[in-house]
């Protein structure tokens, strides 16, 4: 029998979830049952099409929770970030299994609650960090634990992806720290880059399925755009409890598209990583290894796995909410650091329209700083960036609480 989803939302990343799930009915693994459609004015067409195929339209999720009994298993939540730690809650509750896209949520809080959440009911809740389910970061981490790389030294990622206003406008939170009286944080750290991290974070972790618990995250935000809340360019450096440094630099005001790429080095080996899942090791000794993903799809399997582990036929979940509870605790532990997103002085920055009318916004010089940064593994006040400012580790062992109103 199909696993039966149901999608809350119709825009943005729900196109995505509805894609996946629509493979899977292709495959009989999975059956759309029913869409949430706030606006059902704004989204006509689109709704006119889920009429047509035969789909149950929800004007509120409240009403997806109570109709949805006996008609769905899993409810898939491609929505805020803001909203995830209440809708995810209320559907367990109800009996529902759980996709919650990622970011997780904004605060360790709200993270730990969710996770009494899913024990309490017996539920589950599967994160949407889809590299988490990919066939080259996991023989990655098998190899490292098997000790192919010897003692794993560091793990960086750098990727700059441009964002125009477009991006920033496309809904009421992008770019906002606080929306609607509540934490967002969105950001490239927490956002848009967030799976790169995460990778790193588990890739570090001392067994299979589980992430590194972390020691200390140090943190500098900065912000380019002019109109918005959050940061946009962004580098950290984080210890885990076991000695393993993890870097991060990622920027939304470059002047190209790069990456992201990673870098994993150990005492006998190191390995390149990119998106493509194209990976490349050179061992100490001058052997070289490559492979990909060939034919896998790990946005698909972001769907599919939860769908064998609800009919019994995976015992585990890829991306749980113990695996990537310590990346909750990386993007509390970089606003503690930082403690505050940091303008980048206007005679470094230039904003112009595009071809397409979009304004966009660049930094002079930051792909070299990034590269810089990167390569010697500092952040960017370290290597004397004029505009940086230098941050001090903050301790993250113990982290249960974020409250920046304190």
């Amino acid at each position: 029998m199909s696993v039966r989803f149901a999608i809350v939302g119709v825009r943005n990343f729900a196109k995505s979830h509805y894609r996946k799930v629509k493979q899977l009915e292709e495959t009989g693994e999975g059956k759309l049952v029913g869409i949430v459609v706030t606006d059902q004015v704004k989204n006509a067409e689109a709704v006119e099409q889920f009429k047509k195929e035969g789909l149950i339209i929800w004007d509120t999720y409240e009403q997806l929770l109570v109709d949805g009994k006996d008609k769905v298993d899993i409810i898939c939540l491609p929505t805020s970030i803001h909203s995830h730690a209440e809708l995810a809650a209320a559907a367990m509750k109800q009996g529902y299994n759980v996709i919650m896209e990622k970011p997780p949520v904004p605060t360790i809080d709200e993270f730990d609650s969710l996770r009494e959440v899913e024990k309490e009911t017996g539920q589950f809740c599967s994160v949407g960090f889809q590299f988490m389910h990919s066939p080259t970061i996991r023989r990655l981490k098998e190899m490292i634990l098997a000790g192919e790389f010897g003692e794993l030294q560091n793990i960086a990622v750098k990727g700059y992806w441009p964002r125009l206003k477009s991006y920033y406008t496309r809904n009421a939170w992008a770019g906002k720290l606080i929306h609607d009286g509540r934490l967002v944080l969105d950001g490239p750290v927490h956002n848009a880059l967030a799976h790169y991290l995460q990778n790193m974070i588990f890739l570090a972790g001392e067994e299979q399925e589980k992430s590194a618990n972390l020691k200390t995250v140090r943190a500098e935000l900065y912000r380019g755009h002019t109109y918005i809340q959050s940061d946009d360019t962004s580098v950290l450096e984080i210890e885990t409890v076991n000695g393993v440094k993890i870097y991060f630099y990622v920027t939304h005001c470059s002047d190209i598209n790069y990456g992201p790429i990673m870098e994993i080095i150990g005492t006998k080996a190191t390995a390149t990583w990119n998106m493509k899942q194209e990976t490349k090791i050179t061992y100490a000794d001058g052997r070289v290894e490559e492979f990909d993903g060939g034919d896998s799809d790990p946005w698909l399997e972001v769907m599919r796995v939860p769908a064998k582990v609800h009919k019994g036929e995976l015992k585990e979940l890829m991306c749980t909410l113990d695996n990537t509870r310590s990346f909750q605790v990386a993007v509390n532990g970089m606003w503690l650091s930082a403690k505050k997103v940091r303008e980048i002085p206007t005679q470094y920055v230039k904003e112009f329209l595009d071809e397409k009318g979009d304004l966009r916004t660049e930094v002079a010089d930051i792909v070299k700083y990034l590269d810089q940064a990167f390569a010697e593994r500092k952040l960017l006040s370290d290597i004397g960036v004029e505009w940086a400012v230098a941050t001090e580790p903050y301790n993250v062992e113990d982290l249960k609480e974020f409250n920046p109103f304190k």
